[in-house]
């Protein structure tokens, strides 16, 4: 495991804190596995795994949203399109790659996320691209469409066939989330918005989300997480207009409280 990690032969990059921990879930899966069929006895498995990073790119602000906007909407194709699955449905960059167009329901307006996309290392320095169900039952989910986004969705349609992958348009293969970076880096300059992750997106969502009042639990299904801790640990990290509506909400309610306590007393 340690050498999955950080291997000591430069077999590949070591692998960060989410990387790591997914591996070290499935291993003691596995262990847990041999266990219940007495292969192995039960045991706890301790590895050191790489700290997580905390550098996480700052949402769009409300004006480079709408530039983004303006710019798919001026010439829209399924790769930009891409961009406002991630700001406006939260999806992840290998779940946008792994879209076909029987995921999208027009008439319902809603969205099935069923598999996601991503490149896996093989040893020897070799990766491939492998197509795959969500990581979790969660992450398995249902989002519906906003209205703007299912009317330019209903004009992009055509004669796709359900099997036709969202992003390249053929049934052959999907898209692959390294090369779909490079198309969004590119929108991003075209659009003049300033170069972020793609996961920047869909941080943006949680956090637009949150803003308008969407309450964490909602927020979670949309997002495909386990549970609503890992959404609170990621995104709701408060603003200072959050923390200020807040406190005037709180305060001036207990203030308005008092008032009519105290005319009670009065009377």
């Amino acid at each position: 495991m340690q050498q999955i990690v950080a291997p000591t032969d430069a077999a590949h990059k070591p692998l960060g804190n989410s990387s790591a921990r997914e591996c070290l879930s499935m291993l003691r899966r596995i262990c847990k596995y041999a266990a219940h069929l007495r292969l192995i006895r039960p045991m706890e498995l301790e590895v050191a795994l790489p700290k997580a990073s905390d550098k996480i790119s700052a949402p769009l602000s409300p004006a480079e949203q709408q530039r983004l906007h303006q710019y798919v909407q001026a010439n829209p194709t399924p790769r930009k399109i891409g961009l406002l699955l991630g700001l406006e449905l939260g999806l992840r960059i290998g779940e946008i790659c792994g879209l076909q167009w029987g995921d999208f329901d027009l008439k319902l307006g809603t969205l099935k996320i069923n598999r996601t996309v991503c490149r896996i290392s093989c040893g020897n320095g070799h990766t491939k691209v492998v197509i795959q169900t969500p990581k979790t039952r969660t992450s398995r989910r249902e989002i519906p469409i906003p209205n703007q986004l299912l009317i330019m969705l209903k004009k992009l349609r055509g004669k796709a066939s359900n099997a036709a992958w969202f992003l390249s348009g053929s049934e052959s293969k999907p898209t692959e989330p390294r090369c779909y970076r490079k198309s969004i880096k590119a929108y991003l300059k075209q659009a003049t918005v300033r170069q972020v992750r793609p996961h920047a997106l869909r941080h943006t969502f949680a956090t637009t989300c949150l803003q308008a009042g969407c309450d964490v639990k909602t927020l979670s299904e949309l997002l495909g997480h386990a549970n609503a801790n890992i959404t609170l640990q990621r995104y709701v990290h408060s603003d200072l207009t959050r923390k200020r509506r807040e406190m005037n909400r709180i305060f001036s309610r207990q203030v308005s409280m008092r008032g009519r306590k105290a005319l009670n007393l009065l009377e």
